[in-house]
């Protein structure tokens, strides 16, 4: 095996062995949220919010290694790295709201990936430049386009219209969305407990329609 399919192999097993505690590290960022709107508002939050988030955390849990608490062998580094993620999404949900209603979400998430892009750029000099097939290169305009300019727009347009919370926890629809298109598209197997894992998500989402039945209080009552 050459060094190329090594390298591969080791990227695969990594992704498979890391990729279940990471999602459920990084779907840590609705907490996050929660409690800065919080503080904030110096308001406690309601408790539907705090109820949705843990059935939602359990569902991406429960998706992510089908119930195994053997699959979330985490070293100190992938910890830290998994909290950095869920910490920095929450930023990026919390901290555009104003200049969103100022400049709108188009150029500000513009200039955002054009500084990130600009940051990078010094990679694409350092490393080969791999051999791309014509469907490569459409793969890769939709990732793009499709799976980050769009999905970045529509996701932190709609902080404008719901509260941070709620955008947050909705992204627990990211595992779902991904179980279902590895059904239908790669034919990955998806048991009883992926249902159930993706039937919490559903549940926690139709939990933040509903109206709290007792009025917030402020923490200082």
């Amino acid at each position: 095996m050459n060094q190329r399919y090594k390298g591969l192999t080791l990227a695969v097993v990594g992704a498979c062995f890391w990729g279940a505690s990471g999602t459920v590290i990084q779907f840590l960022a609705p907490v996050f949220i929660i409690i800065y709107s919080s503080l904030r508002s110096k308001m406690w939050p309601r408790r539907i919010d705090a109820i949705s988030i843990v059935v939602a955390v359990v569902g991406t849990f429960i998706l992510a290694t089908g119930g195994r608490f053997d699959q979330l062998a985490l070293s100190p580094l992938a910890c830290f790295w998994g909290l950095i993620a869920a910490f920095s999404e929450a930023i990026n949900t919390v901290l555009p709201g104003k200049l969103f209603k100022k400049y709108g979400p188009i150029p500000i998430i513009g200039a955002a990936m054009l500084v990130a892009g600009i940051a990078f750029l010094p990679i694409y000099f350092t490393q080969p430049m791999p051999k791309l097939a014509p469907v490569d290169v459409w793969v890769i305009v939709y990732i793009i386009i499709g799976g980050t300019l769009l999905a970045y727009i529509m996701y932190l347009s709609s902080v404008q219209y719901i509260e941070p919370s709620t955008v947050g926890m909705l992204g627990a629809f990211e595992p779902l969305i991904a179980t279902i298109l590895s059904v239908s598209l790669l034919h990955a197997d998806f048991g009883p407990m992926d249902m159930f894992g993706g039937f919490l998500i559903i549940v926690a989402t139709f939990m933040q329609l509903m109206p709290s039945r007792n009025p917030i209080k402020k923490n200082d009552e």
